[in-house]
């Protein structure tokens, strides 16, 4: 019932039993087991249950706690790990001092996980380190999501007041891609999707970014790492451009279109 590429795991369990379950795996084997928790889950009963368990049973596996502030299950609520000031609840106790405090040895946390190089480099070090027992990789970044439901409104409220805005996005070459769409396969980004090859002498579709792209660069990232797609641009869209940048531009257009008309004459040049 998971749809690519949230498939990957083998086993889908209740809020964060996965660690729980993954000490069943706890056997010489040439593969370390990976478990994965959110922060919610984490506090809930992963701490306990997965964590200290994993470390009284002395388990040679990974639990990665994916720590975005706060609780999604529910709604988004305020949870002890939270970067947020709250003014009722006590916030800001880190995961990794828990995860420290109830013996786990080895702990590792990347706060970008965006870049996906670090990410993948701590993974593998998670699994191939000769430290025995219990490994914890905290992934640790706020949810794009709720991070545009705060940032949005606070663009267009400066749009309006004609303040200079600059959002980031990205976008796809349809000269360039191949057709490949590892972008989709492997990031499941909504803003991602498909239209009509604009070459006539090709048939398979060209990755498309929708507006609704909020300029993370995950999409990128992965193409990259599978086939390292040249295709990726990122563009600045700026909303009430200052005198600067609509000078940037006209010099842009101005050398981007001589070098155009250039490479045409050359082009007709050398035709037969």
């Amino acid at each position: 019932s998971i749809l690519p590429p949230f498939n990957l795991g083998a086993t889908t369990m209740g809020y964060g039993l996965g660690s729980a379950s993954a000490a069943a795996l706890n056997a010489p084997a040439a593969r370390r087991a990976i478990s994965i928790m959110g922060d919610g889950g984490f506090w809930h009963n992963g701490l306990t249950s997965g964590i200290a368990n994993a470390v009284f049973n002395k388990s040679d596996n990974l639990t990665v706690v994916v720590d975005n502030s706060y609780t999604s299950a529910t709604g988004g609520q305020d949870i002890l790990s939270s970067t947020a000031l709250n003014p009722t609840r006590s916030t800001g106790h880190e995961i990794e001092e828990a995860v420290r405090g109830v013996g786990v040895k080895w702990v590792r946390t990347v706060r970008r996980t965006y870049d996906l190089k670090a990410m993948k480099d701590t993974l593998k070090e998670a699994l191939t380190t000769a430290t025995k027992g219990p490994k914890v990789l905290i992934a640790q970044s706020e949810c794009m999501l709720n991070k545009q439901r705060r940032e949005k409104p606070k663009q267009r409220k400066a749009t309006a007041a004609g303040e200079r805005v600059v959002r980031e996005r990205f976008g796809v070459d349809s000269d360039t891609c191949t057709g490949d769409h590892s972008c989709i396969r492997l990031s499941g980004c909504p803003s991602l999707s498909i239209k009509p090859n604009p070459d006539p002498l090709r048939t398979d579709p060209v990755a498309s970014v929708l507006d609704s792209c909020v300029g993370c660069g995950l999409c990128g990232e992965v193409s990259h790492a599978a086939v390292l797609c040249p295709s990726f641009y990122r563009a600045k869209i700026i909303s009430n451009p200052a005198r600067m940048d609509k000078l940037r531009q006209r010099i842009r257009d101005t050398v981007i279109g001589w070098l155009q008309r250039r490479g045409a004459q050359r082009r007709e040049r050398y035709a037969f």
